[in-house]
């Protein structure tokens, strides 16, 4: 399988320098990736003091394995080592994982200035059986705030068409109406985008959406594949444009 990500990040001035900052980035890179499989794919926690500290904060989609999720999780710090080696703010979202770091707290705050949405190779959908199933996420995730672990699932028969899936999830230090807003954000960026077809992901830092015709989620039985999106269309919602210089898409091959 296969799946997309993305990521924004901002360049610190003369941070090449500032070996104590990379030393507690990396402290705490080690520390997110560790902890959060173990604490149902959620961790933050903030390393060394002063102008040096560094916050950072992931999350894993809930029915992701504690092995996938530490899978996503390492794969996408690789990345940002690699990619933004000298950054003191970067956020990072896939299908699977989200991370977030920063020389400033956030923890609790909502960011939704950058997101993507993809259908990958899924077809079109009788529109009526889309518009059921977009209602279904629209009530599905007002009911994700109100959940212990901030991420719900729904089904629903669509009779001949058979069943169509979905998935939403915050990162479970928002509040209830940030969490709201999120998903809100996100279904007016994309609605249009992903019209008609029966399976869509749209994915932000701090929440994600998944639907499908499929039962593509751990329903307490061995994990499936993601869906692959090796074709199909994404598209990006960036805003201000701080970040436009940094922005990639990626695809990163999975081995499960």
């Amino acid at each position: 399988g296969t799946t997309n990500l993305g990521y924004d990040c901002l360049q610190a001035r003369n941070s090449t320098e500032n070996t104590v900052y990379k030393s507690n980035l990396r402290s705490l890179l080690i520390s997110l990736a560790t902890n959060a499989p173990l604490q149902d794919g959620f961790f933050n926690t903030s390393v060394g003091n002063g102008s040096n500290r560094v916050y950072g904060l992931v999350w894993c989609r809930a029915d992701a394995s504690p092995d996938t999720c530490s899978k996503c999780l390492n794969d996408s710090i690789s990345l940002s080592l690699r990619e933004c080696p000298d950054s003191k703010h970067l956020v990072i979202w896939s299908s699977l994982c989200s991370i977030r770091f920063s020389n400033e707290s956030f923890f609790g705050e909502l960011w939704n200035m950058s997101s993507s949405s993809t259908y990958g190779n899924s077809g079109l959908d009788d529109p009526a059986v889309f518009m059921r199933g977009f209602s279904m996420m629209e009530t599905l995730v007002r009911n994700v705030s109100s959940q212990p672990l901030m991420f719900a699932t729904a089904l629903i028969d669509v009779g001949e068409n058979g069943e169509r899936y979905g998935l939403g999830q915050c990162s479970r230090d928002l509040s209830k109406l940030d969490c709201e807003n999120c998903f809100e954000k996100l279904l007016t960026s994309y609605q249009d985008y992903v019209l008609n077809r029966t399976g869509w992901e749209m994915l932000g830092v701090s929440c994600g959406m998944w639907y499908d015709n499929f039962l593509f989620y751990d329903n307490n039985s061995s994990r499936p594949n993601p869906t692959p999106n090796t074709s199909g269309g994404e598209r990006w919602y960036n805003q201000g444009d701080m970040i436009l210089a940094f922005v990639a898409m990626l695809v990163l091959y999975w081995i499960l």
